[in-house]
């Protein structure tokens, strides 16, 4: 072997030494990487398991002082309770628009009236008001009304209903349901109006809930 071939087998060597050298160098630096982030990755995992572990779980109690208000926006069908069919596009309809507002102070009802509007949608002329008042519960079991954590309350016992200010029909029984604090329904009993709400229920919307 020459000198020459000598020296380009010793150069070759060392370049191998050197190239073995910078592969474990990268594999040693990737499994130390590696390892790294699988550790970061296992303390963040606890750190957020930690943390949803100890986050305390709300809860709300039933309240039995609050307020609330909003409008009457609802449609009763001219046709008898126990119909069975409806033709959409002949029934006589009316239309129902006005306020309303509750309050309950430490389970008591304080207040309940609603003012609406009522006249058929084809602008005839029976167009009258009507007056929801002297809200009556019905409580002989002396049980507080409350506001439940989801912001329902049925009030059941009865109320005077008016026509054009006048009074109209007197101890009216009466259901108001509350649904999740957004919806409201007014039941009044079809034998004690004459049948003039059709045995259907009155809707709104509650605009404004205030609860102390």
């Amino acid at each position: 072997m020459s000198k020459t071939d000598k020296q380009l087998l010793a150069l070759f060597d060392c370049d191998m030494d050197m190239l073995t050298k910078r592969e474990l160098s990268i594999s040693n630096n990737s499994i130390k990487m590696t390892a790294v982030a699988i550790t970061v990755t296992m303390i963040l995992t606890c750190f957020i398991g930690l943390a949803f572990a100890q986050t305390p779980t709300a809860t709300t109690k039933p309240t039995n002082t609050f307020s609330m208000n909003g409008a009457i926006s609802s449609l009763v069908l001219g046709m008898p309770p126990n119909s069975k069919t409806v033709d959409m596009s002949t029934v006589q309809k009316f239309i129902l628009s006005g306020d309303w507002n509750m309050s309950v102070n430490k389970g008591n009802l304080t207040g309940f009236e609603a003012n609406y509007y009522t006249g058929p949608v084809n602008g005839g002329t029976t167009n009258h008001t009507h007056q929801l008042s002297n809200f009556r519960v019905n409580n002989s079991n002396n049980i507080p009304i409350q506001l439940s954590p989801n912001k329902t309350v049925s009030i059941s016992g009865i109320l005077d209903v008016g026509t054009n200010g006048k009074k109209a029909w007197n101890n009216v029984h009466t259901i108001v349901l509350i649904s999740n604090g957004r919806t409201i329904a007014i039941s009044l009993a079809d034998k004690d109006t004459q049948s003039h709400f059709m045995g259907q229920q009155i809707y709104g919307i509650v605009k404004r809930l205030n609860i102390q």
